[in-house]
């Protein structure tokens, strides 16, 4: 009897203690979620390398710190410790939707006041803080489905507000409310920068709704939603098992917690929601050129104070750009105006635009640096600013026909430098027009000159031996001479015949060959050198396309060591079967058939013709041709 006695008298001290347990388990959850006061999103990498990210600072009380500069903050990115380009201070507002699961516990009244009637003011007292310039928008879902989404005057959200009367006795709890506001978060939030927030009013979850609810609390974590719960019922709803998902919720949401009995008075709604309509936005210039999963972390520096927050990760898929030609030419033609005076005329185009379609397969698009065209491994153009697709190569030191390599490189504002494939172009440039005079002085060249003065001694030789002929048969013509009678003596006269020098056809064996080709068409045999200059070869097999020859190893194929020869002197080409064609290539010396000088134009060669370049002579030769036939005319006796 004394000991039921004694325990009767301590029963309201156990009953007391009991009480400041439930207490201490409803604020222990709402501490947790303050032990790091900043809070940073996951970094937007969309504008790569050019990141950012969005992060709040919470001081001692909650609430939001406005007193940040660019100078008191630090990127954390894998370690490395970054400068952001810019900290903006932003206030993107919030979208908060209120999901009442109705049920009868949300009825029980406490001084003549529902529950849902008393959070009901709570939230209209709140909303008359809002000014009509306020940035937040306001959503009501209940077990039947969304009330109202996204009003974004105050007023109208109080208007729904008192006009929502649920009969809450006769009403059944469940998901849906919860579930139909997690859907209507995450869709508002695409492409949104609002905050997306719900304020959860519920009785205490079944068995099978607790079940339920990991699903929903995931979809939420995942849409970056936080979840404000308010518990309606006793406090020993604390430290009930079918609380502990609500409680789990709010703390890995970045949300809060409350067991709400309806006799209490609601906290200020304020320091929950309005710290959410501020973040400030940092934007970085990252280092990172590789795909990869990487970590961010923001540290905050005011005075002595140095906090940071937890690292977050985040995934980036880079890979270089690439860089193509669009429609590169393979060949053009530089041409001469046509002008009254050739000597006025000028090579055209002076430039030709080339472009090139840069792209990004890992869908980055980003900012370039720099764009540069290289021909044969020369800058010769250079963009800095945009355009960088479009290239000018200047064409006015390109006088002479040849092939040319181009190329472009380009670098990006992530660091990857890359280049194009190397094209070959052909430019053709047509031979200057000359006047009368250049024609005429370029055929009085020193070998020419000297060339003329052979033929004009041989002429006056002839002359001269003309002369001595005629003088001696005019003495002749007075000495009496007996024609022979003796038809066996006299000569015979053949009317027709043709008859070959003793020139011999070279043998097959003696023939030269052509690599990859075989035996050669044609063939030119060395006949005549300047003195003292004995080193030309004495014999060159000619093969298909252009055969050239110079004295400069890179534009002729044949060298001829002499100053007497141009770079590029001239050029046999084979037109067809057996048949070759000679050019002059504007040479100082000239080239020469069977001594007539050739143009630029060309002239058609035959077997057993003779070639002249400069003091130099070869035969040209046709291979198994037969030299030239002689018609032999009747003997004439002299009288």
């Amino acid at each position: 009897m004394r000991t039921s006695s004694r325990l009767q008298i301590w029963a309201p001290f156990f009953r007391l203690l009991f009480s400041v347990f439930a207490i201490t388990a409803i604020v222990h959850p709402v501490a947790a979620q303050t032990t790091n006061p900043i809070e940073v999103s996951t970094p937007d990498t969309s504008n790569y390398p050019d990141l950012s990210l969005r992060f709040r600072v919470l001081d001692s009380a909650g609430n939001f710190n406005k007193n940040l500069d660019a100078t008191s903050v630090k990127i954390i990115e894998n370690g490395q410790l970054i400068i952001p380009d810019k900290v903006d201070l932003l206030e993107p507002g919030m979208h908060l939707s209120v999901a009442v699961n109705e049920g009868p516990t949300l009825a029980n009244r406490y001084a003549q006041v529902a529950r849902i009637d008393k959070i009901k003011n709570a939230l209209i007292a709140w909303a008359k803080t809002k000014t009509i310039t306020s940035m937040d928008d306001f959503s009501l879902v209940s077990n039947s489905g969304i009330i109202t989404s996204s009003l974004n005057k105050p007023s109208d959200w109080i208007d729904v507000l008192n006009s929502y009367q649920p009969d809450m006795k006769k009403a059944k709890q469940g998901l849906t409310s919860l579930s139909a506001a997690v859907d209507l978060a995450t869709t508002d939030q695409t492409g949104n920068v609002k905050t997306a927030a719900i304020l959860y009013v519920t009785p205490l979850p079944t068995k099978d709704e607790a079940a339920g609810l990991t699903d929903i609390i995931s979809r939420a974590k995942l849409g970056n939603i936080r979840l404000f719960i308010f518990l309606a019922g006793p406090q020993a709803y604390a430290t009930d098992p079918l609380a502990q998902p609500l409680i789990q919720a709010a703390d890995e949401t970045n949300g809060k917690f409350l067991v709400f009995t309806g006799q209490e008075d609601l906290p200020d709604l304020g320091s929950y929601f309005d710290p959410l309509t501020f973040v400030y936005k940092a934007v970085y210039h990252t280092t990172i050129n590789s795909s990869g999963d990487y970590s961010a972390a923001v540290r905050v520096t005011q005075g002595e104070i140095v906090i940071e927050s937890e690292p977050v990760g985040f995934s980036l898929d880079v890979t270089a750009p690439n860089a193509i030609f669009v429609s590169p030419p393979a060949s053009f033609e530089r041409t001469w105006t046509i002008t009254d005076k050739p000597k006025d005329s000028v090579l055209t185009p002076d430039a030709i635009p080339l472009e090139i379609m840069i792209e990004f397969p890992d869908g980055l698009k980003r900012d370039l640096v720099y764009s540069r065209l290289f021909v044969d491994n020369m800058l010769v153009d250079e963009n800095t600013k945009a355009p960088f697709e479009e290239f000018e190569w200047d064409l006015t030191k390109i006088t002479q026909t040849g092939s040319h390599i181009i190329s472009a490189s380009i670098e990006d504002s992530a660091g990857f430098i890359v280049q194009t494939v190397e094209l070959s172009v052909d430019v053709i440039v047509q031979p200057k027009p000359q006047t009368w005079f250049e024609k005429l002085l370029s055929v009085f060249t020193a070998p020419t000159i000297a060339l003329f003065v052979v033929i004009a001694a041989a002429g006056v030789l002839l002359v001269l031996l003309a002369l001595r002929a005629f003088r001696n048969n005019r003495a002749s013509q007075k000495v009496k001479t007996h024609r022979l009678e003796d038809p066996l003596t006299q000569p015979v006269m053949i009317e027709n015949e043709i008859l070959h020098p003793s020139a011999v056809v070279a043998e097959k064996d003696k023939w030269p060959h052509v690599p990859g080709l075989g035996l050669a068409p044609a063939r030119l045999v060395l006949q005549s050198t300047p003195k003292n200059q004995p080193n030309f070869p004495a014999e060159i097999p000619l093969g298909e396309g252009s055969t050239t020859f110079g004295s400069d190893a890179k534009k002729a194929r044949v060298v001829f060591a002499t100053s007497m020869i141009s770079p590029l002197h001239a050029r046999i080409t084979r037109l067809d079967q057996d048949q070759f064609k000679l050019f002059d290539e504007g040479s100082g010396s000239g080239t020469w058939l069977n001594y007539a000088p050739v143009s630029q134009y060309g002239a058609r060669l035959e077997h057993g013709d003779q070639i002249q370049f400069g003091a130099i002579i070869y035969r040209f030769e046709v291979y198994q041709s037969n030299p030239r036939k002689i018609k032999v005319e009747p003997f004439k006796e002299e009288r």
